[in-house]
């Protein structure tokens, strides 16, 4: 897993930047290896004492071994200084522009870093339809569901996940889309066989973002249930934010708010009393749905999510409001493309969002 999240520390307008952390560990442990190997190889020649032309060919192929796990191990360093040097699809960026609020109430340095985060995901994850298309706007959502509840993590690596399956419709415990109709699952992290890989069905995932007031966005709950991870179980205490002090206020008010929603004196949704698990993932929908309603109804669990994200969206709030009372941004086919191009969305980017 990634380890402890360091803060951000540099300026965040600059590709080249993102994912410095990763980029430095990696030449470490990079660097590490050669010189063992390299150790190994001098060890070896010095207890084989060759001679000759058998010295050259050994101290070549030393080199050239030497050579190999350096490249090897900064392969991935290498593939995402290419995946950041690319520009930003003009398509994704209207489909953060007409339906990720989010994104949205950002300041335009932290736009520039989520455009990042997403181009890494999307270029080192696959995103795999179901008898269903993966269209543009599928993509991205999946993408951007993922760099929400990170975004307070600069140098977070997706090290828990290879793939996305998306499916046509909701499904049942066995993954069966042929079932008798009593399928009512919308995402789930996989276990297992299943283990590195997620589910999500594409109409639920559309509609977390386009219903920015229902408090619940299966995209993003289900990454959540990832950064509960954090610490290889997901149990409801995450990691990452929450230190060893720290655990046990969180555990009471669990109980505490678990407890208000079995008496229906709560707005939290009910899936929450499922477990402490679902609980966790279930107000972190509302966290970035809601942020302003969950700070005014439930304010000590508003502040413990903008310890255990790492966000402070108390900041932001008016701004975050603006974007999710507006919602999904229409766009007439005749209408400036919102990528900002200059183009007509019909002639620009309408077709390959849908």
């Amino acid at each position: 897993m990634n380890g402890t999240p360091e803060p951000a520390a540099e300026p965040h307008n600059s590709p080249s930047r993102l994912g410095t952390t990763a980029e430095r560990h990696a030449t470490i442990l990079a660097s590490v290896w050669a010189a063992l190997t390299f150790l190994a190889g001098a060890l070896l020649f010095l207890f084989l004492h060759p001679k000759g032309i058998w010295a050259l060919m050994f101290v070549g192929v030393t080199v050239a071994v030497v050579w190999l796990v350096w490249n090897r191990l900064l392969a991935k360093v290498r593939r995402r200084k290419k995946l950041l040097a690319a520009p930003f699809p003009v398509e994704w960026e209207a489909v953060l522009q007409r339906d990720v609020a989010f994104f949205r109430a950002l300041p335009d340095p932290e736009k520039t870093r989520f455009r990042n985060e997403l181009k890494i995901f999307l270029g080192e994850k696959m995103v795999t339809g179901i008898r269903t298309t993966i269209d543009t706007r599928t993509k991205v959502l999946v993408g951007a569901s993922a760099v929400i509840p990170i975004f307070g993590f600069p140098s977070w690596e997706w090290d828990q996940i290879n793939e996305v399956l998306v499916y046509p419709s909701r499904f049942g415990k066995d993954f069966n889309l042929d079932g008798d109709g009593d399928g009512n699952i919308l995402g789930m992290v996989g276990t297992g066989a299943m283990n590195r890989i997620m589910i999500l069905v594409k109409p639920d995932l559309i509609q977390g973002f386009k219903n920015t007031t229902d408090k619940r966005n299966v995209g993003v709950h289900e990454f959540a249930h990832l950064v509960d991870k954090s610490d290889g179980v997901i149990d409801g205490l995450p990691a990452v934010g929450l230190d060893r002090e720290a655990i046990g206020p969180w555990i009471e008010l669990v109980r505490r708010k678990m407890q208000e929603i079995s008496d229906n004196d709560s707005d939290i949704h009910a899936y929450a009393l499922t477990n402490e698990a679902e609980f966790f993932s279930v107000v972190s929908e509302y966290f970035f749905e809601r942020p302003g309603l969950m700070k005014q109804k439930h304010p000590e669990l508003f502040a413990t999510l903008q310890k255990v994200f790492r966000q402070d969206l108390g900041s932001r709030l008016q701004e975050i409001r603006r974007e999710m009372t507006a919602g999904p941004k229409k766009f007439g086919r005749n209408s400036p493309c919102p990528c900002g191009s200059g183009k007509k969305f019909k002639k620009c980017c309408l077709q390959k969002m849908e």
